[in-house]
């Protein structure tokens, strides 16, 4: 066998791979959704609310798409990564394309920096679809907990937005990383990772609320 032939078949099996389990799931649940008959409507969808539910099988799906199309996981803190080393270009010049870490990651509009643009204008479209767009200073739980003033609200956005890039650089990824595409392919550091964006998370909503 030559190895045009040896790579179509791995190319085969590859498909394959993916699209079994995907073609089980789909089996499954139009099953267990044919079995369960017409369910009611919960009250958070009727406040405009996705389902989780349909969410996470949603996401399942494109992880699997992403795959097969470019061969590629889902992950977007790369995105955040490549804008500062743009906007670090337009003030240090070349210098930027020297460091050792954009040599690796090319400060420039790629596959994640586009995949973070659809989050935006996903997030945006629901809003407007489902009529729960609007402008806030800061949301009810944190005026009820910490008063109206926004500034202490924006302030702990930042810090956090800070906290999360430096998380995800060390980490070596985000929650959309190695929570949907690491652990999707068995990865143990991500399931570890995972265990413990769910700690942190827990115990600083604790800590605020």
């Amino acid at each position: 066998m030559g190895d045009r032939d040896r790579a179509a078949g791995s190319h085969s099996r590859t498909w394959a791979v993916w699209l079994v389990p995907a073609a089980l799931v789909l089996a499954g649940w139009a099953v267990a959704r044919a079995a369960a008959g017409p369910a009611p409507v919960p009250a958070a969808n009727q406040l405009g609310q996705w389902s989780p539910y349909a969410v996470g099988f949603g996401i399942g799906i494109l992880s699997c798409i992403s795959f097969l199309i470019s061969n590629r996981p889902i992950g977007v803190s790369t995105a955040y990564a490549q804008t500062s080393g743009m906007i670090g270009r337009l003030v240090a010049g070349s210098r930027i394309d020297r460091m050792a870490y954009y040599r690796a990651v090319k400060p420039e509009i790629g596959w994640e920096w586009m995949l973070a643009l659809g989050v935006l204008l996903g997030a945006w479209l629901s809003a407007v679809l489902f009529g729960e767009l609007r402008v806030e200073a800061a949301p009810p739980l944190w005026v009820a907990e910490f008063g109206p003033g926004a500034a202490w609200r924006w302030l702990a956005a930042a810090a956090g937005g800070v906290l999360l890039g430096v998380g995800s650089r060390w980490a070596g990824g985000c929650t959309s990383g190695h929570g949907i595409s690491g652990t999707l392919q068995l990865v143990a550091g991500s399931w570890l990772a995972v265990v413990c964006f769910f700690v942190g998370g827990v115990a600083t909503a604790f800590m605020l609320y």
